[in-house]
């Protein structure tokens, strides 16, 4: 049987890909019994309302990587937003689904988890801009923005069959680099 955290990562991998789905079309895609899936979670509301917890939670331990000094150099950095990346990618799909929900998104109390990850992001990206790493010409929202919309299409092409797992390290921080980078700056 699966581990409530196992199970709650294939319930989000199910709903990003379908985000109407149904217990039944869940507890399918996971490949377990709609009973079973009924044990733990009674109702659609509830399934949600757990993955929605089990987000704010993986993605508070994922920002653990932009907790810097406000003196950080830009090496800190560097290795920050590249751990950021690697740590968040196997999360997207619980953040992704979760940041959409329209019953998540209604409940203050998520919405308070989700405000809090945006500040602290917020507060990486305003140091990266500080220190020359990101650029500073756009919004600090954009870029955490940009961020979250590369992973969410690694995502969709892990999901699709278009890309492997390994790949999305490499791919997201790629083009995220190429797109946040100041123009001079060397890398």
């Amino acid at each position: 049987m699966l581990k409530d955290e196992a199970l709650l990562d294939a319930a989000a991998r199910v709903l990003a890909d379908n985000r109407g789905a149904s217990l039944v079309q869940v507890a399918t895609g996971i490949g377990i019994s709609r009973a079973t899936l009924s044990r733990r979670y009674p109702t659609r509301e509830a399934l949600i309302r757990a993955v929605a917890a089990r987000a704010i939670d993986v993605i508070d331990e994922r920002l653990a990587a932009t907790d810097l000094p406000d003196d950080a150099d830009a090496a800190a950095f560097d290795a920050s937003l590249e751990r950021l990346i690697a740590d968040l990618a196997p999360a997207v799909d619980l953040y992704g689904f979760t940041a959409h929900d329209g019953l998540v998104l209604a409940d203050p109390v998520f919405r308070v988890g989700l405000e809090r990850h945006d500040q602290r992001a917020l507060r990486f990206v305003t140091l990266g801009q500080r220190l020359g790493r990101l650029r500073s010409d756009l919004p600090p929202y954009w870029i955490w923005y940009m961020l979250w919309g590369l992973l969410d299409a690694a995502a969709e092409g892990v999901r699709d069959g278009h890309l492997g797992h390994r790949e999305i390290r490499r791919l997201v921080g790629t083009v995220f680099r190429h797109g946040a980078e100041p123009p001079d700056a060397s890398s």
